[in-house]
């Protein structure tokens, strides 16, 4: 998933990312994520481990 290093316009902080990261707890189906490696997007994208369907 690439959400890009975006800015609020009232944030000092990545916002996209960081409701990116709440969202992405909330999902059953996700067993974890991390920040891509450089090549991949750097900080700007994430790997997600998804459960398998049924499990």
């Amino acid at each position: 998933m690439v959400h890009g290093k975006a800015w609020g316009t009232t944030a000092d902080f990545p916002v996209l990312k960081s409701h990116t990261n709440a969202w992405l707890r909330e999902w059953p189906g996700v067993l974890a994520f991390c920040s891509a490696i450089d090549i991949d997007g750097g900080t700007g994208a994430v790997y997600i481990l998804l459960r398998k369907r049924g499990q």
